[in-house]
């Protein structure tokens, strides 16, 4: 395997845009808003549970937000072995490697958003070299290798799921790994020693482990490689077939604790994602198209898309459309089974898979860009193919030439720019746009206030999330309903407090996102609810005295 970096605009071209690659993932790590999903990242490392929380707050006590935060934070009264099993009975869907790392990351550099953030972030570093790996093991080329490590450094996809603090990074890297791994070890080369031999199948069970035990949707990964293995090997090469399969049941074995534990709970991961199960087919169709962009140019579109950011994205979006589409035919004709089958299996096995149950029973999951890692990394293996082929000197027509390196300078300042809108901003589509500009306002509202009061009986992700956002004065008087504890603990999910007594000495008392319990027993107290703005949609009221 070379390295060696084109020396021509090329290769300085590269290393700007791996720099300002770099740059994009550590900038104002902390901007953005820590949303429901990274709060309970932050809680599963902390080893607290939701329903431990929910015991402990109540209308009998005052809080602050840094009261809140406290299950946000690793101590001394908690282990990892408390992070496991936070994890194991609330959040079964979630394979556990992310948030062991998480959980010693938060011991040596803190729990702060940044903190918390980086470890993604770092993480997502180590894909350059990995990526660098699976390109050459796919075309045995040092400048489709650069020209792939470009595009990762550079794509706005990325760099957002870069700074999150979940465990998209790590899924990616595993990804490529594993990918990497299984070709490095079905070369001819690689079975003629035996001592070769079992390394390389011993380092593909391992990063297959760590793929599993990082999301559960490795499984369409590992679904990919079976499939590729099978057509390749064709029945023919009886030793790479058992070495594969010994390989796959290792790694399979090794994950089996966390799987019976989530077939166990499958009622209770169906509960924690009916979000997803709620579209129509035209509206997916839609999804689909801007869930390709986002590999490549992302300005912040969602549903409230102004007239002009339309007439932006959607002329890009048609132009990544067709690149991607050329890119895939161009990838089949030009290279071997043994290439393209693996791109195209990477992209094909997690979109049927997903797809095939939105069209048919209807949902949103196929999509969730979050959920489609390893298409983009086939996707963009794919366009790094074709960009680095049309501009390489193997190619005589000099006028395409000129073309295609206009293209490659356009999707890098498409991704340049991508990161400096997105870097800056308070929210993106990733975290629930629509609804984090609503809890922005809400925050502002509430922070504008000399000495606030917020009561509320709200779910208890929307206060975690709410709380970052909020200065030390306001105070909250909360008794939370359950979000992710309801299915295994149905005392919290029965639960029906006792309504509050609404204390004095607060300039503004604020009621958010009330049951309509809460609000009806407030009404009784001789108090009059109005919304705190004339945007009732922000679910925030102000309470004062008939």
């Amino acid at each position: 395997m070379r390295f060696n970096l084109p020396r021509n605009w090329l290769g300085f071209l590269i290393i700007a845009v791996l720099a300002i690659g770099i740059l994009f993932r550590f900038v104002n790590l902390d901007g953005k808003f820590y949303w429901i999903d990274e709060t309970y990242t932050s809680l599963r490392v902390s080893g607290y549970t939701e329903a431990e929380m929910l015991k402990e707050i109540s209308y009998n006590k005052i809080n602050s937000p840094s009261d809140l935060q406290k299950y946000q934070q690793v101590n001394s009264e908690k282990t990892l072995s408390d992070s496991l099993n936070s994890l194991a009975t609330e959040d079964p869907q979630h394979p556990p490697l992310y948030y062991v790392l998480a959980r010693f990351w938060a011991q040596w550099f803190g729990t702060s958003v940044t903190a918390m953030r980086s470890l993604a972030a770092v993480i997502s570093l180590l894909v350059f070299p990995a990526i660098y790996w699976l390109a050459w093991e796919l075309f045995e080329s040092s400048a489709v290798a650069w020209m792939a490590i470009a595009i990762f450094a550079i794509s706005p996809y990325q760099i957002l799921f870069a700074q999150e603090a979940r465990q998209y990074s790590l899924w990616t890297l595993t990804t490529i790994l594993s990918s990497a791994a299984l070709l490095r070890a079905m070369r001819p080369e690689a079975n003629q020693n035996p001592i070769w031999l079992v390394s390389h199948w011993a380092l593909y069970a391992v990063t297959a482990a760590m793929g599993f035990y990082t999301h559960l949707l490795f499984v369409c990964v590992a679904a990919a490689h079976a499939i590729y293995v099978a057509l390749i090997a064709n029945w023919r090469d009886i030793k790479t077939f058992i070495a594969y399969y010994v390989a796959a049941l290792i790694a399979l074995i090794g994950f089996m604790p966390t799987l019976v534990n989530t077939v166990e709970n499958l009622n209770q991961i169906r509960s924690t994602t009916v979000w997803a199960e709620q579209t129509n087919l035209l509206r997916l169709v839609s999804r689909w198209v801007g869930s390709l962009s986002i590999a490549f140019f992302d300005i912040g579109i969602d549903g409230s898309a102004s007239a002009t950011q339309l007439a932006l994205i959607i002329p890009a979006g048609i132009a990544i459309l067709a690149l991607v589409g050329y890119a895939i035919y161009f990838l089949c004709r030009q290279t071997p089974k043994r290439v393209w089958l693996m791109v195209l299996l990477l992209i094909a096995t997690t979109a049927i898979f997903l797809a095939l149950p939105d069209v048919l029973k209807g949902g949103r999951r196929s999509a969730n860009p979050r959920y489609l890692v390893p298409c983009y990394v086939g996707i963009q293996l794919a366009v790094a193919y074709l960009l680095s082929t049309k501009i390489s000197n193997k190619f005589d027509n000099l006028k395409q030439q000129r073309l295609w390196k206009i293209v490659i300078v356009s999707l890098f300042c498409a991704g340049i720019i991508s990161g400096g809108v997105s870097s800056g901003a308070d929210s993106w589509w990733n975290k629930g746009s629509g609804w984090l500009r609503a809890e922005l306002e809400v925050a502002a509202i509430v922070n504008s206030a000399s000495n606030p009061l917020i009561i509320s009986d709200a779910n208890i992700a929307y206060i975690m999330a709410l709380s970052y956002r909020l200065q030390p004065q306001v105070k909250l008087l909360i008794e939370p309903r359950c979000y992710t504890s309801c299915y295994k603990n149905q005392e919290l999910a029965r639960k029906k407090p006792e309504p509050p007594t609404i204390p004095g000495g607060f300039s503004e008392l604020f009621l958010y996102r009330p049951s309509s319990n809460l609000r009806s027993a407030i009404g009784q107290q001789n108090y009059q609810i109005n919304p705190a703005v004339s945007n009732v949609d922000l679910n925030l009221w102000k309470i004062t005295k008939k």
